[in-house]
């Protein structure tokens, strides 16, 4: 029984350290590519969001933000996108 404890701690040590490791996640969305960085490695800003538009913004990023917007999405789009940018960030649904 020690084997099977010390192989699950092992698989367990291994697959926090693969997470902490793992590199951003890309996904397409209305024609563009966004990047959306590791979960430990996201802007601290993201703790003080106190929404879901500030959130997916800081996520994202400046450029990458800006590339979306200039798509002219709409509110129900917007549910769409951050529902996707959460997936990504292994988050899951985003609750819209």
């Amino acid at each position: 029984m020690a084997a099977t404890a010390n192989q699950a701690a092992s698989a367990k040590t291994a697959a926090k350290k693969a997470e902490a490791e793992a590199g951003p996640t890309t996904f397409e969305h209305r024609g563009i590519t966004f990047q959306v960085p590791n979960a430990l490695d996201m802007p601290l800003e993201l703790l003080e969001a106190e929404d879901e538009l500030t959130a997916v913004r800081l996520i994202v990023g400046d450029e990458q933000w800006a590339a979306y917007k200039a798509t002219r999405p709409t509110i129900r789009e917007f549910g769409e996108f951050a529902d996707l940018v959460a997936k990504a960030s292994g988050q899951g649904d985003s609750g819209n």
